[in-house]
């Protein structure tokens, strides 16, 4: 009897708790466009002894390479997925939970234990619940380390779906407590930025919807940069424009923000070595049909380059290296059926969704901002450490994390060639934004090169350049990626 060929496929990961050991919970359902490699790599030696039979004498089996690659689109949980592992680093210490239920007699969120409650002004978001009420942007007014009570009075009780998620994304300000002083940084009377759980080298976003939660001035809002956080002061810099000084009067200002990660030296207490184990699942793989599946496991990150193309949507291609894949089966791992869905799944497009996007010296003038198309590439150097008598990698050593860029650009500052002809230190960053929030990307040092220019019949002329990062010697680091569950958009 015919049966369908073996062309559905599905890709799912789970983070390893032992490593290279396929785990037992928190599989999760990943959306490839493309799978450019998954499995095992089987090298093979053959016997060709000289002999009067002039033929060949069967081989041995002496390597096992495994790895996977695949390419996706550029999505807010593509980014939570697997960002920690590229920078081999933790989110820094900001609330992010599934909740249990809602309760809408207390408009209270029921959440795990979180250790400390949620100060009053805190701002979070909430996705993934069926009644779009619970959903959304919410201000804190009390709580529990298990329950955050909002002052939203529309709330509908409900059980949580398992993909339901809340996240401390800023905090709003007193009436006049947040000032810009005279050296364009933010001050706080009441508030204690240490209370806010920044991190130097984090970026944020000043201002809100309503016209009372922004500053009066336009010119005081929109992206910037963490330097130094103390108590009453906040040291800011990497402004989408030049501040001016403003007391708060009685505007209630936002403050935007969320979960950081940065590469960190191995001894540092945010230092992660994460491993993952992907499960390929192929449909009418056997007769009956019955699916087949397969467990590449003990995967490190390797490298990830996200790429923003022109007037299409931005993509992103990550590869993985193994130390084994196990033969296919049709025994589908535990807990692997009640795989979680995505949930934040809106594309970015280069057109209109790309909010910041410049390479600039050290002020708020863009060295250059009219880009054609850019590649960022995270490179973790991971190769696998093989030893005898035993088939595939027994190990797996991570390199020198490595960042490189490649950009196109319309040539309208000559700047950018003094700057590669010079070894200038510049910084870079962009950010993308949609309905589900924002991921910016940081590079704080970094020196530009190549500059060949193209001179297209009518058309402008146009330059590429290349970027390689190093370690910042004020941050000490190579990339700062800030995702902000919510932030305004004016």
């Amino acid at each position: 009897m015919p049966r369908t060929l073996t062309n559905n496929f599905s890709l799912k990961y789970a983070i390893e708790t032992t490593f290279d050991t396929v785990p037992t919970t928190g599989w999760k359902l990943l959306e490839p466009n493309a799978i450019t490699t998954f499995g095992a790599n089987i090298t093979t030696v053959e016997r060709s002894p000289i002999s009067t039979y002039r033929q060949r004498r069967k081989g041995a089996i002496t390597d096992l390479d495994s790895a996977v690659e695949f390419d996706a689109d550029m999505t807010i949980e593509h980014f939570d997925d697997f960002v920690e592992g590229f920078c081999f680093s933790t989110f820094t210490d900001i609330v992010a939970v599934r909740p249990t239920s809602v309760v809408a007699g207390t408009s209270t969120y029921n959440i795990p234990d979180i250790g400390t409650a949620l100060d009053v002004g805190t701002l979070i978001y909430v996705r993934g619940f069926v009644n779009s009420a619970n959903n959304g942007l919410k201000e804190v007014s009390g709580g529990t380390t298990t329950t955050v009570v909002v002052t939203d009075l529309t709330l509908i009780d409900e059980t949580a779906p398992d993909n339901a998620f809340l996240e401390v994304t800023g905090f709003r300000f007193a009436a006049g407590d947040l000032d810009v002083n005279s050296d364009f940084n933010l001050e706080a009377t009441t508030k204690n930025f240490l209370e806010l759980g920044l991190t130097v080298g984090q970026s944020i976003w000043v201002g809100g919807d309503a016209a009372i939660n922004r500053f009066l001035a336009s010119e005081n809002s929109g992206f910037c940069r963490v330097i130094a956080i103390d108590t009453g002061l906040l040291t800011i810099d990497k402004k989408s424009q030049a501040f001016s000084e403003e007391t708060g009067g009685s505007q209630e200002v936002d403050l935007y923000f969320g979960r950081f990660v940065r590469n960190v030296p191995v001894d540092d207490a945010e230092f992660l070595e994460r491993s993952f184990t992907f499960e390929g699942a192929y449909k009418d793989l056997e007769t009956g049909p019955v699916l087949g599946y397969e467990y590449a496991k003990g995967n490190f990150c390797n490298t990830l380059s996200w790429d923003l193309p022109l007037t299409d949507k931005a993509t992103f291609t990550a590869s993985f290296i193994g130390t084994d894949t196990d033969p296919i089966t049709t025994t589908q791992a535990t807990g692997s059926d009640d795989a979680l869905l995505p949930l934040q799944t809106s594309p970015f497009n280069t057109s209109t969704d790309i909010a910041r996007l410049r390479v600039q010296e050290v002020d708020e003038t863009g060295l250059t901002t009219d880009f054609k198309s850019l590649t960022l590439t995270i490179n973790n150097n991971v190769t696998p450490e093989k030893v005898l008598a035993y088939l595939g990698s027994k190990y797996i050593n991570s390199g020198n994390f490595e960042i490189d860029m490649e950009a196109q650009l319309v040539f309208t500052n000559s700047e950018v060639v003094s700057s590669i002809r010079n070894n200038t230190t510049v910084t870079m960053d962009f950010a993308v934004r949609n309905d589900n929030g924002v991921i910016l990307v940081d590079i704080p040092s970094l020196t530009l090169g190549a500059g060949d220019r193209e001179f297209p019949v009518n058309e402008s002329i146009l330059i590429n350049i290349t970027g390689q990062s190093f370690g910042d010697p004020i941050l000490n680091t190579s990339i700062g990626v800030s995702k902000f569950p919510y932030a305004p958009d004016f």
